[in-house]
């Protein structure tokens, strides 16, 4: 009796050598191909053997005929990040309905990493991505420009001078939200924490906490920006060192969620309260800001709509005969009232 060796997947070759055939011959009846005749005898003994064996059609190999292998790269830098969790679900949902799946990495904002993710992918005939890049996300990005394979860009920017499909929250204008809004309440001596990144989108959050400030007549030596690292860790050493520096100050504006995690247990740790010791506004809606205790004020950057955005976006590039010319949409973003802010 004929078996296959342990733990193989069953090629053309043994499904041949099972039916006693050749492997063309059962590459036409498995792709039911009418191009030959073959006689409905070994059809049969084809299909058979096929089932025997549990032979599954490579996708990989009917990729490199032209024919889509209906997988889509979905790469983001940071999984946990509720923002990302959300983003990649409504890709997934949107793909769903197109019969694509996913696969999804996470480069933990590593442009090594990165690199290594997409050749593989490209090495695997994906049928598009969709990708938050990294800070080199335009050379690791390039090959993959350069051929035409569909790539959706998320959120941040590319640094490269040719337009491409890209999709991203208002930055300047949800920074801008929050730092008029504590203005509004009588705030003027207010603490910006942000993220040391070299992304043009994302440098747009701190453009749009000092330009608030000169709006509002507060000179600019009476504002207070930290930046570091994206960390909770970060987010705790920079509140312990503004509010340390700057004794005066009576507002936080988080410019990232993760980095207010830290901040907000820097706070607790210290027993000071925001919305009574001190105003708080994060931008980003994370669950823990808004569960239990927790009632803090945010700015939504709406990740999930920015993920169907983003899907919506891909499938249209690919199913479109005549794909689309590139372009750049962006997400609404909107203020959500909690009790971390109080009036001065």
């Amino acid at each position: 009796m004929w078996l296959l060796k342990e733990a193989q997947y069953a090629t053309l070759k043994d499904v041949a050598q099972r039916a006693g055939t050749t492997a063309a011959t059962v590459s036409y009846v498995l792709s039911n191909s009418k191009k030959r005749y073959i006689s409905e005898d070994m059809r049969r003994r084809v299909e058979q053997a096929a089932r025997e064996l549990n032979y599954v059609k490579s996708s990989a190999a009917s990729s490199l005929r032209g024919k889509k292998r209906k997988i889509i790269a979905v790469l983001v830098p940071q999984f946990r990040n509720q923002f990302f969790t959300e983003l990649v679900l409504d890709i997934e949902t949107v793909a769903d309905r197109f019969g694509y799946i996913l696969s999804i990495c996470n480069t933990f904002d590593d442009p090594d990493r990165e690199a290594e993710i997409l050749n593989r992918m490209q090495a695997q005939r994906v049928d598009g991505y969709i990708i938050t890049p990294s800070a080199r996300g335009g050379e690791n990005t390039r090959q993959i420009r350069q051929i035409g394979v569909p790539l959706v860009v998320v959120d941040r920017s590319l640094d490269v001078d040719e337009d491409y499909f890209w999709v991203s929250s208002q930055n300047y204008e949800s920074v801008q939200l929050a730092a008029d809004y504590l203005i509004g309440h009588g705030h003027r001596k207010i603490a910006y924490i942000g993220w040391e990144a070299d992304f043009g989108g994302l440098q747009q959050r701190e453009q749009a906490y000092w330009e608030s400030l000169e709006r509002a007549g507060i000179p600019r030596e009476d504002g207070i920006a930290y930046n570091g690292l994206f960390t909770e860790q970060d987010g705790a050493k920079l509140t312990q060192r503004a509010l340390a520096e700057h004794p005066d100050a009576t507002a936080l504006v988080y410019a990232y969620n993760v980095q207010a995690r830290g901040g907000v247990q820097y706070l607790a740790q210290h027993g000071i309260v925001p919305g009574r010791d001190i105003s708080l506004i994060i931008i980003g809606s994370p669950n823990w800001a808004r569960t239990g205790a927790n009632n803090f004020t945010c700015v939504d950057l709406g990740g999930g709509g920015l993920g169907r955005m983003a899907a919506e976006m891909l499938f249209e590039i690919i199913e479109s005969e005549n794909p689309p010319a590139p372009c750049k949409q962006i997400q609404s973003c909107f203020l959500v009232e909690g009790s971390s802010v109080y009036r001065l």
